[in-house]
Formats: C-alpha cells, sequence, structure tokens
C-alpha cells in the first residue's frame, strides 16, 4: 500500500473489519506519463492506492488487465471500502469503480477530443477525489496536457482539446522527454525533426480503399509519436512488446484510418488482439507468434519500454 501508507489490517479475528478502514483505495496499472501524474497526485492529496501485479511484479501495458484484485484491497472490499481500477484488473469484483478509457465500456471510452478532461483517467481521478471528499483539485495546465496528450493525442496537435495550446503542448513534451532520458531539448527536437522528415518520404500504404497512411515499420524513427502527431501524419509503427510479439501500431490516425486499421487492415494482414479507440485517433495488434518467425509481417522493430 502506498500514498496514505499502510492501512491496518481489514480482517481482525478472521471475520470482523478493523477500524478505521478507507474510504477510497485506488489501484494502478501500468507506469506512463498518466499514471505518474495520477501516482503524484493521490500522494500529495493522502489518498491510498496500490499497485497491480502479475507474477510478483508490476503490471506492463500488455498485461495489465491479466492482474486479479490485490488480496488486500479485496479485503477493504469487503469491508465497505470502494476501490477504483485505474487500467488494470480484469474482471472487476461486484461494486469495484473503473477508472479508465482503453475499451468498450469503460467511463472515458469512445469520448471526443472535446472531451478529453472528463475521459482521461486523471480527470475521472480528479472527479472521484471531489466525490469521495478526499482532496478538492485545483486543474493546472500541465494536468490538462497530461489528459490530452494521453487521451487523444492527434487532436490535441490539431488544438481540438479546450484548454489545450499546441505550441505550449510540444515545449512541454521536448522539456518532459529531455528530462526523462537525460539529454538536452535540442537533441529531442533534431529527433523530432528526423523523424519527421522520415514520416514524409515514407511509403503510404492503403488501409482501404479510401484511406492511407504512413508505414515506417521498417526505419529508425526515434520520439516517432511526438514527430507524427506534431506534423499530423498517421504512420504504421512496429516495436517489440515485453511478452515478445511484434506489436503493428496505427498511430495519430482520423476516425476513418483508426477504423480502417482495426476492421480492415489488421485482420487482412492476420494480425490478432486488435484494439483501439477510432475517437481517440490510435489503434494497434499484433503479429501472432506463430506467423513471426515465418515473416509474416517483414517487420523491423523496436522493443518496447
Amino acid at each position: 500500500m502506498s500514498g496514505n501508507g499502510t492501512p491496518p489490517d481489514p480482517v481482525a479475528g478472521g471475520s470482523h473489519c478493523a477500524e478505521p478502514t478507507p474510504r477510497a483505495l485506488f489501484v494502478l496499472g501500468a507506469s506512463d506519463p498518466e499514471m505518474h501524474a495520477i501516482e503524484r497526485l493521490l500522494t500529495e492529496v493522502h489518498a491510498p492506492f496500490m499497485h497491480a501485479m502479475v507474477g510478483g511484479k508490476r503490471v506492463y501495458p500488455a498485461n495489465a488487465y491479466r492482474a486479479r484484485l490485490p488480496l488486500q484491497a479485496d479485503s477493504l472490499r469487503l469491508c465497505g471500502t470502494r476501490i477504483y481500477l485505474v487500467e488494470c484488473v480484469d474482471p472487476a469484483p461486484p461494486g469495484v469503480r473503473r477508472i479508465d478509457h482503453h475499451r468498450p465500456g469503460d467511463p472515458g471510452y469512445a469520448h471526443p477530443p472535446v472531451t478529453y478532461w472528463q475521459a482521461s483517467s486523471i480527470g475521472q481521478t480528479v472527479a472521484v477525489l471531489r466525490e469521495e471528499g478526499l482532496a478538492t483539485i485545483a486543474i493546472t495546465p500541465e494536468m490538462r496536457m497530461t489528459a490530452a496528450a494521453d487521451h487523444c493525442l492527434g487532436a490535441a496537435y490539431r488544438g481540438d482539446c479546450p484548454g489545450v495550446e499546441p505550441d505550449a503542448l510540444l515545449r512541454w513534451h521536448v522539456a518532459s522527454r529531455a528530462a526523462f532520458e537525460r539529454r538536452s531539448a535540442e537533441d529531442v527536437l533534431a529527433d523530432i525533426a528526423a523523424t519527421q522528415r522520415t514520416l514524409r518520404q515514407a511509403p503510404r500504404v492503403m488501409l482501404n480503399d479510401d484511406c492511407k497512411t504512413a508505414d515506417v515499420r521498417h526505419a529508425r524513427v526515434p520520439e516517432l509519436l511526438l514527430a507524427a502527431a506534431s506534423a499530423g501524419q498517421c504512420c504504421l509503427s512496429a516495436v517489440v512488446a515485453r511478452d515478445g510479439r511484434t506489436k503493428i501500431g496505427c498511430l495519430v490516425g482520423s476516425p476513418a484510418q483508426i477504423a480502417a486499421f482495426m476492421q480492415e487492415w489488421a485482420p487482412a494482414h492476420g494480425l490478432v488482439d486488435v484494439y483501439g479507440d477510432p475517437l481517440r485517433g490510435f489503434a494497434g495488434a499484433y503479429v501472432p507468434r506463430q506467423a513471426a518467425g515465418r515473416g509474416a509481417a517483414q517487420l523491423t522493430a523496436a522493443r518496447e519500454t
């Protein structure tokens, strides 16, 4: 348990709930910039949280929904604590609420850019903290940029997210990447510019009869997501996921491009476990393990972090 310290054992004598038990507990999924911001926020307001685990390790994107509710969280649930799953755990036990926007049925799924804040996981977390009476949060520009960048990055760079200015978003992104990678902002900008040149020169792939995209699966493309989003260029990418499978991404697409990838291009190329959200502008799918060795997609891929 983190955030508000370790609570007392919720089950005293095997049958009775110890007092006090927390009003709410957040179970956090894989680490990414938005999840890091959520964790920092919960720590600042002393709201208790714990991490979803698989095999004794914190989950990562590919296995976050394979996690089960931690035993301590389940005990607290039975004692009346409200449990909030932030982008993790499936199935969810009765009475547990989700804070998520990745899959059909999630509170923030299929929300357009104009409602990015309410749809984002950090926006939902702020709403829950208010609802539970745990904290009243002043929404900062950085929180809005974090939400917009996670929920609908391409739309944010098009200026479609209220309260998020594209030039400010790029400055914030570059500074964040430079700090994370421990290099200069100038180096990050140079990589973005080089990748944008690659995107302009890349071959185009037809996703269906009406939609095409740049194909940089074989190219060296540092800072691809930032480069594609700030240039407004949909593209196909390839990375090796932590489970060893090759993941094909369709990034920064229009709703029509993302739908074409999910419904037509990916199935036609034998990809599996297709996911995405046309309104958020992203999708992905995996090369089957049995096909990878036969060069089904002829991919060179970076390793996923």
